[in-house]
């Protein structure tokens, strides 16, 4: 997943190099209704705008099994956080968070990707409009894979069976 993942970056940065080669020297950079573009900027500034978007992106998701370990645990977003933060548990949050966060990085660029060729699509058109029957679909579909990724997210991060009862066999012993 980590060599898709460097993939999927190289080809939006390729992407981009490209577009600086192609595009022409004023390119819209943001659509509304019916694919019409509605703010114009240099053709370096676009790739500017997709290189500074997509860089600090590729090394959180490539860099994600080390934050647990590097950020301070009340910065940490993270369901069952005392549970998993615990010192003997740390060594299986990293399997976890490095499989899920690579796999969301792969979505997120595959999505990236696509907007990308989408935008250089419409900047090449007479005229310039974007192909929203194209876009909408690519929208819909990765809002509904985070949906379904934050839900597997959440799961993964539940306290584990055994761990409860052994936590409730606690609790009643101690108390009688």
């Amino acid at each position: 997943m980590r060599k898709l993942l460097i993939c999927l970056f190289l080809a939006n940065v390729i992407l981009t190099l490209i577009s600086l080669l192609i595009l022409p020297s004023e390119v819209a950079i943001h659509f509304v209704r019916n694919g019409i573009p509605d703010s114009w900027a240099p053709r370096e500034t676009n790739a500017i705008i997709f290189l500074v978007i997509q860089l600090p992106l590729f090394i959180l998701f490539y860099s994600a099994s080390i934050l647990p370990l590097k950020i301070p645990p009340k910065l940490l977003s993270l369901p069952n956080k005392n549970y998993w933060l615990k010192e003997e548990n740390i060594s299986r949050i990293k399997p976890k968070l490095t499989s899920l966060m690579l796999e969301f990085g792969c979505a997120l660029f595959c999505f990236l990707l696509g907007t990308g060729l989408l935008t250089l699509e419409a900047n090449l058109a007479d005229p310039v409009r974007l192909n929203e029957t194209l876009f909408f679909p690519l929208f819909i579909a990765f809002m509904l894979y985070t949906g379904y990724w934050c839900v597997k997210f959440a799961m993964a991060f539940k306290i584990p069976e055994d761990t409860k009862g052994t936590k409730q066999e606690t609790t009643l012993h101690s108390t009688e």
